[in-house]
């Protein structure tokens, strides 16, 4: 016969274990939305490990009610269990026990349905998880009898959420009313030296398409054999191999934490090389490969952020702006466009905290009006940019003259329209050779051919995008040699870099180079 206590002892464990679970997965979503961890984006582990502890936390503490049921000393029934001060089992302390549940139970909700509700209503609910804290220790306090060691494991409970807390709450302040004293990495540096080797071609299927404007496709793929596709982070880009074998790069627009699917949006560009045409006459279920994902645009840590997307340029900052608003921190966007009907993703925008996206089309607006845009943001706030070369080029001449203290990150979708004043220009194409140091090959490379043409000669699949020297598709690792930097790629201060070359236009300033082929 089994103990009649066996029940209450086995409600109390899982109770205490849930209450610790909970508490573990508070302390980790403060430590990831704090960034006290360092200023690089959250890696998708650590969002898929805050997940882990939110359902483990919800096992244990169905298991606690459960053996509740079982307790005949307790004597609680389902209606003690959903309606507040119901039990004759010490009535208050059970009651916080219930509010506490209802509460985490709208936590949960939410979480799951995140992608469905706006982002505002999914942040204010999981704030109630603090409340879920308070609750549950106030209900482990009163509803047992051991509160020695219930007392022990508040207060270490309580004092690690306070400092938590209390740090999120200075970083926040911080950020709105400081300057950060020196300015964030460069993008590049970021990318360039932390990411790491795309891997190779993935089987994808198109699992949904969906127009997202006005000859804007949003493209939806999963893994043909239903697992994981490769992590990626807000800025990233992913390479299509479409039927025809062209290779054409787009920016994630998705979920960075959704490991099962990649999103991408496609402007159709009439008179194109044909990539965007060939993406819109994809079906449901049909075969393409992917090729990466890398991510040459990363978010930085800020104090503040200015996005300002032009037309398709929205695909590489959306991500970006769901990370900031999930992170509670200070942000607005001003999304230019033709018009209303060609700007995509403006459903998903305008569901984030209110008055924080400007929209502004082109046939009844006219052009955004930059200068009031940065007007409004703080010194040290980073600036995002992701459009045509008009509007990046009109940002960029707006922060060199009168906000230098703006730090500027962008990313083109097509080569720049003229060299920047001060650049160096590029002496004519002379001849030089290229070793493949794999094989060992060496080939000439002649001054009416690019190193990518002839590359391909000996490796057909050697990866690229645009070839005209903005996309870093076809970056290549260099073992010898000094490269000649002719690419829109590597910033000003990193022009002098001999470890890797965009062989699409680059060429050498050696007789030699000796690349990872």
């Amino acid at each position: 016969m089994l103990d009649p206590k066996l029940w209450w002892y086995i409600a109390r464990a899982s109770g205490l274990t849930a209450w610790w679970i909970s508490s573990a997965t508070i302390a980790h979503g403060m430590l990831l939305s704090s960034r006290i961890l360092g200023p690089r984006a959250t890696p998708a582990r650590l969002l898929d490990l805050h997940r882990f502890l939110s359902i483990l936390s919800a096992v244990f503490l169905t298991t606690h009610l459960l053996t509740l049921f079982a307790d005949q000393w307790v004597d609680i029934g389902p209606l003690q269990v959903l309606v507040p001060f119901t039990s004759s089992y010490r009535p208050g302390a059970v009651a916080w026990g219930v509010t506490a549940f209802y509460l985490l139970a709208a936590v949960l909700v939410t979480s799951l349905l995140k992608a469905r509700i706006p982002a505002a209503w999914w942040r204010s609910v999981h704030r109630v998880a603090f409340a879920v804290f308070i609750l549950v220790t106030v209900h482990a306090l009163t509803a047992g009898t051991d509160t020695t060691a219930t007392r022990a494991t508040a207060l270490v409970l309580g004092g690690a959420l306070t400092f938590l807390g209390t740090y999120r709450l200075l970083r926040g302040r911080h950020a709105t009313t400081t300057t950060p004293p020196a300015p964030p990495p460069s993008t590049s540096d970021i990318a360039l030296a932390e990411s790491p080797a795309p891997p190779s071609d993935q089987r994808v299927r198109v699992t949904e398409l969906r127009w997202a404007a006005d000859d804007v496709l949003a493209v939806t793929v999963s893994a043909v054999d239903g697992g994981h596709l490769p992590a990626w982070e807000p800025g990233a880009h992913v390479d299509l191999v479409l039927p025809s074998g062209k290779a054409r790069q787009y920016s994630l627009c998705g979920d960075p934490a959704d490991r099962g699917h990649y999103r991408v949006g496609v402007l159709r560009v009439p008179g194109g090389r044909g990539g965007s045409t060939e993406v819109h006459q994809l079906h449901a279920g049909q075969t393409i490969a992917a090729r990466g994902p890398r991510n040459t645009f990363p978010l930085v840590l800020a104090g503040s952020y200015l996005f300002v997307a032009g037309g398709i340029g929205i695909t590489a900052l959306l991500p970006m702006i769901r990370r900031v608003e999930d992170a509670g921190m200070p942000w607005r966007l001003v999304y230019g466009g033709r018009s209303r009907d060609s700007m995509a993703f403006t459903d998903e925008l305008l569901s984030l905290t209110p008055g924080r996206v400007h929209l502004v089309p082109q046939d009844t607006d006219g052009l955004p009006d930059l200068v009031a845009a940065l007007n409004d943001t703080q010194s040290g706030a980073a600036v995002y940019c992701c459009g045509p070369e008009p509007l990046i080029a009109a940002l960029e001449r707006t922060i060199a003259a009168d906000f230098p203290d703006r730090h500027l990150h962008v990313e083109r979708f097509g080569p720049l329209l003229s060299p920047a004043a001060g650049t160096q220009q590029h002496p004519p194409a002379a001849v030089f050779e290229v070793e493949l140091a794999r094989s060992g090959q060496v080939l000439p490379v002649p001054a009416d051919r690019s190193l990518l043409a002839v590359i391909r000669d000996v490796v057909p699949g050697a990866p690229s995008s645009c070839e005209q020297g903005f996309c870093g598709s076809c970056e290549v690792r260099v073992l010898a040699g000094t490269p000649e930097h002719r690419d829109d790629v590597l910033p000003a201060g990193q022009r002098d870099r001999t470890d890797l070359i965009y062989p699409c236009v680059s060429r050498s300033r050696s007789p030699r180079l000796v690349v990872d082929l």
